[in-house]
């Protein structure tokens, strides 16, 4: 019982991963079409609307009002075999759209002002149940997870001098976590729905001496909020309490810091390189609390989490050469490596290393600017042996994990 109950309390740390942070396990990695297109390769460009993600420093760059339309389509390809019980499976296919809308305003050539409403994370797994049913005594259950959040982050940018800037955006983010899985034979199906509110911020700068160089810094600090809902399991009627209980969690979410350069050989090329760090060895403990004192009883025992993850740092490349005054051709690629350790994963939250190869483009008229790019996660199977998990979190296997993303953005210049 306690493995099945921790997958609830690990996936909520995806939901605390969705402040906008973009690690490993079920998130997304970029915002932007053509930050995507580049590798997400952006801290140090931040060039266009999503600088208010990747460096709101960047803002200071837009000369003319813009409003921007933003969507994406995120499509996991999860898989996952236990040969000691005969399980092969794989998830279902499935669509995670996460649009969004930003609003930039230069005051003056000192002052831009911006809004983007989006969404950083919007992911999850369904598992086809049939297929590891092995795992609860023959019997057939959901298996099953959704994290999204949408921020809302109004943002501000500030020339101190004409080569540096200042920037920083305000965070007001809406979370929610949706998970369906088996407690154990005897109970049978649990299913979750929480949601919550956290505020944090982004701080950015960007120093630029020329044309052809530029480089930035960009922080999110870290946050705590508690995720609240309700629970539900109709088999604890077997137990005499009540099929549905209110339940909250709580987790801290870490530091993020980037840092990241954009040179420009040529008037037609653009080369960019960052490093993302992620501060999870932070992330230590991650608490659930339900109400009714039968539920803490039999189903909140053990519910603190370590999850035992180690600090990452993602490597990202990414180009842009202008074929033309009007197209701009793109491509990136980036390292995303595992922060946690074998001893908990599960299939709810694939923690994968993962290489992605971007490709994108731009076209650009007077009023009207089009980005569209796509980019191939490649998961590396991940072997975990009997001995190797922790027995209340971790579940042996060969873990696997593909995704595609393709996106596309409509930006509007009232020039």
């Amino acid at each position: 019982m306690k493995r099945l109950e921790k997958l609830g309390i690990t996936l909520l740390l995806l939901a605390g991963l969705t402040v906008g942070l973009y690690p490993n396990g079920l998130n997304l990695n970029g915002n932007g079409s053509k930050a995507i297109g580049m590798g997400g390769a952006f801290v140090g460009l931040a060039d266009d609307y999503s600088a208010l993600y990747w460096n709101p420093a960047g803002l200071i760059q837009t000369k003319n009002t813009t409003i921007t339309l933003f969507v994406s389509d995120v499509i996991p390809s999860g898989t996952y075999k236990l040969d000691a019980y005969g399980i092969d499976a794989e998830t279902e296919t499935k669509h995670y759209i996460t649009p969004g809308f930003a609003f930039v305003r230069p005051l003056s050539d000192k002052v831009v002002i911006g809004f983007y409403a989006h969404v950083p994370s919007g992911l999850g797994a369904k598992w086809k149940g049939d297929q590891l049913k092995m795992l609860t005594s023959g019997k057939t259950y959901q298996w099953e997870s959704m994290v999204g959040l949408v921020s809302f982050s109004p943002g501000i940018a500030v020339k101190l001098s004409d080569i540096f800037s200042l920037g920083a955006t305000v965070n007001i983010n809406y979370g929610l976590l949706k998970l369906k899985r088996p407690i154990n034979a005897l109970i049978g199906q649990y299913e979750e729905d929480l949601s919550g509110w956290a505020v944090g911020a982004t701080f950015g700068a960007l120093f630029k001496p020329s044309d052809k160089f530029s480089m930035g810094l960009s922080f999110k600090l870290p946050i705590q909020t508690t995720m609240s809902g309700t629970a539900k399991i109709p088999g604890a009627s077997i137990l005499g309490l009540p099929g549905e209980d209110d339940a909250e969690r709580a987790a801290e979410w870490p530091l993020w810091a980037g840092a990241g350069i954009a040179f420009k050989p040529t008037d037609r090329l653009t080369l960019t390189a960052d490093v993302h760090y992620t501060n999870w060895k932070t992330m230590t403990v991650i608490e659930m609390d339900f109400y009714n004192q039968g539920w803490k009883t039999y189903f909140e025992e053990g519910a603190n989490f370590e999850m035992k993850w180690k600090d990452t740092l993602q490597l990202r490349l990414g180009m842009e050469y202008k074929a033309s005054e009007a197209l701009a051709l793109r491509a990136g690629y980036y390292h995303d490596p595992n922060p946690s350790p074998k001893k908990t994963q599960n299939i709810l939250l694939p923690e994968i290393t993962y290489n992605f190869f971007n490709v994108g483009f731009g076209y650009k008229t007077k009023h009207l600017t089009v980005d569209a790019s796509c980019e191939f996660g490649f998961g590396k199977d991940k072997v975990i042996g009997f001995t190797e998990v922790d027995p209340n979190a971790g579940m042996p296997g060969t873990h696997g994990m593909n995704m595609v993303v393709p996106n596309i953005s409509f930006t509007y210049n009232f020039n």
